[in-house]
């Protein structure tokens, strides 16, 4: 028997599923560009100063932003901002992909970190608003920690989740 908690609860986990996706991208494009930097040299006669554009282009509108996206998703709402900044993110992915100059490039990976910085904060929020339930395992281990160690503890129990992880 299916009751609309349930289907509420299972959404969520689609809903995380999508947002992962999400933040994914906008991660992964932070550093993407560097394995193509020989090949973009090449084909648009990029110079070094170019390429480090290109790569920081990026970094530093997205970065730049970041709390005016998540002030545009406070304000308009956070489903919206994340779409606007997805499909913004998609639009200039795909104008930039076809750049004949590194100027161009240029140009389109910085308004990529505009809609970066939308999707970011968005996905953020959703999830804290998605997943209320009151299981916080951080402050739980961090008091545990502080209580029984020092204050260095609660950076090296980051080491055993790296190993476990690799």
């Amino acid at each position: 028997m299916n009751t609309s908690m349930d289907k509420a609860y299972a959404r969520r986990w689609w809903v995380l599923v999508v947002l992962s996706i999400s933040l994914f991208l906008v991660v992964v494009d932070n550093l993407i560009v560097n394995v193509a930097l020989p090949t973009l040299q090449r084909e648009l006669n990029a110079s070094t100063t170019g390429l480090q554009w290109i790569v920081d282009s990026y970094s530093l509108v997205f970065a730049g932003l970041l709390l005016a996206g998540g002030g545009m998703g406070d304000r308009f709402g956070r489903k919206g901002a994340l779409q606007v900044g997805l499909v913004l993110f998609a639009l200039c992915s795909t104008i930039g992909a076809f750049s004949d100059t590194t100027g161009e490039l240029i140009f389109w990976r910085g308004a990529m970190g505009i809609g970066a910085s939308l999707v970011f904060p968005a996905t953020l929020a959703i999830i804290t608003n998605l997943f209320v339930d009151p299981v916080a395992f951080g402050p739980l281990a961090g008091g545990f920690l502080l209580e029984h160690f020092w204050w260095g503890s609660v950076f090296l129990v980051n080491l055993p989740i790296v190993v476990i992880a690799l």
